[in-house]
């Protein structure tokens, strides 16, 4: 869809009207935030012994930087709904959870599953500013759906900018860390993750975004921006290449 004034008037309009969370998406996401506050912080209560005052304060640590990933990486998905004429409400996945949970424990808090839940979207009903837009197809909810992602990367980008000026933050390394998997894991192709829609709307441009997620967060941690973000591009091409070749090719 093309940005013109009347549309961006039109985001304006929806955005005070139709941004806000229902009671069930807060609680949702309040659920989502504690429970991977706690796996991710499920190693940090103590470095010889058990520690109380230093375990609540990891753990409070751990829900600020969950509470803005949340916050990024939703409202992207919210602002690009209103965008393309839809409305978003998030679902906690409670499997993704429960497993986030029993990771941390088996691991001690080592492993980080992050893959709290996804959002449902809904046609919104149309009104005379900007364009006629009207019904559900795969592309537009793959765009709401991808959305969430690429904010979590350019999250883990302006973590990666801050540690340039402290490079020995454990805070911002965490953050920065948590971002990664987050952007890497909401875009497996499983229902009702966000890597799912966009699976859905278009296979050869799921392999290529996620390729390049990929390349570009699980290299971020050890090398610079600009080499990560050429190891992305890299990565996206040649998956993208072997999956026209022995999947698409032929239909």
């Amino acid at each position: 869809m093309a940005i013109t004034s009347s549309n961006l008037r039109s985001l304006y309009y929806d955005i005070r009207k139709y941004y806000g969370f229902k009671g069930e998406e807060l609680r949702g996401l309040a659920a989502g935030i504690i429970v991977l506050a706690i796996a991710i912080s499920f190693n940090e209560w103590g470095i010889d012994q058990f520690n109380l005052f230093y375990g609540l304060r990891n753990l409070f640590n751990a829900i600020l930087i969950i509470l803005l990933s949340f916050l990024i990486h939703v409202s992207a998905q919210r602002v690009m709904a209103l965008f393309s004429g839809f409305k978003v409400e998030y679902r906690p996945w409670m499997y993704g959870l429960a497993l986030a949970l029993i990771l941390a424990i088996v691991s001690r808090g080592r492993l980080w599953f992050i893959v709290p839940g996804g959002v449902i979207v809904y046609h919104m009903a149309g009104h005379r500013l900007g364009s006629f837009r009207y019904g559900l197809n795969y592309w537009p909810l793959g765009l709401v759906g991808l959305a969430g992602p690429v904010a979590s990367v350019f999250l883990a980008v302006f973590f990666k900018l801050l540690l340039y000026v402290s490079p020995t933050n454990p805070l911002l390394i965490k953050a920065m860390v948590f971002n990664i998997w987050y952007a890497v894991l909401t875009m497996l192709p499983i229902p009702p993750l966000d890597g799912s829609h966009m699976f859905f709307a278009s296979r050869l441009s799921y392999v290529f975004v996620y390729g390049f997620i990929i390349g570009l967060c699980l290299s971020l941690y050890f090398l610079s921006i600009t080499l990560s973000l050429v190891l992305g591009v890299v990565l996206a091409a040649v998956l993208w290449l072997l999956t026209y070749i022995f999947f698409e090719k032929g239909d």
